[in-house]
């Protein structure tokens, strides 16, 4: 037995579960991107961006595969990393509180991705944390 104590469910399955929920947005969305395609490029053209077709594809491909590789737990610090730096000029570009016609639901959904970037930023510090060790993260 270790000297941590015996692993508890939670311990067990409790990042498993977090990593499936956090992927499943990406997964939903992505795959709605890739399905209706001319919607999301509707959107990405009212903001100005070149190329809105091809934006939305892309933007589809990055969300199901990176999601999927998330929610699998495959190289999950490289699909974290990809879907944070996809979110966030994202979140900026298209949640923008501070524009003109920002409204509270665009605060809300500014808050949401936040939120969600959060999460990504958590497994990937988890990732670091697992590679190092206990030891190199324990109080001095």
């Amino acid at each position: 037995m270790s000297d941590i104590g015996p692993r508890t469910a939670l311990d067990r399955y409790g990042y498993v579960a977090a990593r499936i929920m956090l992927a499943a947005i990406f997964l939903l969305t992505g795959y709605d991107k890739l399905v209706d395609h001319k919607d999301a490029a509707g959107d990405i053209a009212e903001i100005g961006l070149p190329f809105p077709a091809l934006l939305a594809i892309a933007a589809g491909l990055v969300e199901l595969v990176c999601g999927a590789l998330l929610a699998l737990g495959r190289q999950t610090k490289w699909a974290a990393a990809g879907l944070l730096m996809f979110l966030l000029p994202v979140t900026v570009l298209m949640e923008n509180p501070l524009g003109a016609d920002a409204d509270f639901g665009t605060l809300i959904d500014f808050l949401k991705n936040l939120a969600i970037a959060g999460g990504l930023l958590m497994v990937l510090l988890a990732e670091n944390a697992a590679r190092a060790g206990p030891r190199e993260f324990e109080a001095e």
